[in-house]
């Protein structure tokens, strides 16, 4: 009943809120997040959009047959608080554990999610794109469905990057996928004096993890450029991160969609500005309390 309530309450404020989110909302908004929050509010794809997502969610079943291993290993997500460096300040990994295929076959982005993504790309006029978190590559997928995408992604599993590969191949050859620890691949990438315009955090779920990894990527990205995070209301300490950001003066806008939270890199000049679409809709629980 619970649920109903929230769909029921949710509903109620998209017509409430209708006229004051297209002429107030939108007004302010700078424009190249319309379509990001278009779809948060009215919650439809284009027919183009539905096409793509059926098109890259039929990869999901084939999955198991990919991998000859009956187990997964990957690194695991922090909880709240448990997230430690060692005495460089690079990050200490999780326990390396494994679990079923059919597992992981279920996670990576939904087609909502993935269609988020990329229209938050698109808009921006992303090209050069940097992933924390590959996973199967699902979310590969629809950055690199983005004509003229170029995309980087990090990911510690082996066998995770063996699957995202065959699965991204499927969109485009614009990708490189690194097979380590977030923070070697960042050295190996600031070495290299790569630059991006877009970083997409997604592989742990934490406020000091993420903090951190916004801090290390900082260096690659000119005034302009976004930062997503992924999962802002998955625990009270992953929104209390967000919340940090959305506070710190290094970015010039910050835009909260509720799955996405995005940051604009500023030029220490402009006047910080932040879009919530909580001030229209019903805003998330926190997905998993006490996490």
């Amino acid at each position: 009943m619970k649920k109903v309530g929230f769909y029921v309450s949710n509903l109620v404020q998209r017509v409430l809120n209708y006229g004051k989110f297209r002429n107030e909302f939108l007004g302010r908004l700078p424009q190249r997040f319309h379509g990001a929050a278009k779809l948060l509010f009215y919650f439809t794809f284009t027919a183009e959009e539905k096409k793509l997502a059926s098109e890259i969610e039929s990869f999901r079943s084939k999955i198991p047959a990919l991998s000859t291993a009956k187990e997964v290993y990957s690194y695991t997500s922090p909880h709240s608080n448990t997230f430690k460096t060692d005495e460089k300040g690079k990050a200490l990994p999780g326990e390396y554990i494994g679990s079923s295929v059919e597992g992981h076959m279920k996670t990576g982005s939904s087609k909502f999610n993935g269609i988020l993504l990329r229209r938050i790309v698109a808009g921006a006029g992303v090209k050069r794109i940097l992933e924390l978190g590959t996973n199967t590559g699902f979310s590969g997928c629809y950055f690199l469905s983005v004509p003229g995408t170029e995309l980087v992604t990090i990911e510690g599993s082996d066998t995770l990057c063996e699957i995202a590969k065959i699965n991204m191949d499927r969109f485009s050859d614009k990708h490189r996928i690194m097979n380590m620890l977030f923070d070697e691949a960042i050295d190996v990438l600031l070495a290299e004096k790569a630059s991006f315009d877009c970083v997409f955090i997604d592989g742990q779920h934490e406020q000091k993890a993420t903090l951190h990894y916004t801090q290390r990527v900082l260096p690659m990205l000119k005034p302009g450029a976004l930062i997503v995070h992924d999962d802002i209301y998955w625990s009270d300490d992953m929104h209390a991160g967000w919340q940090k950001m959305v506070q710190d003066p290094q970015f010039s806008e910050t835009v909260d969609l509720f799955y996405k939270g995005i940051c604009v890199v500023g030029n220490g000049t402009a006047p910080k500005a932040h879009y919530d679409m909580g001030e229209y809709l019903p805003r998330p629980e926190i997905f998993r309390k006490n996490w």
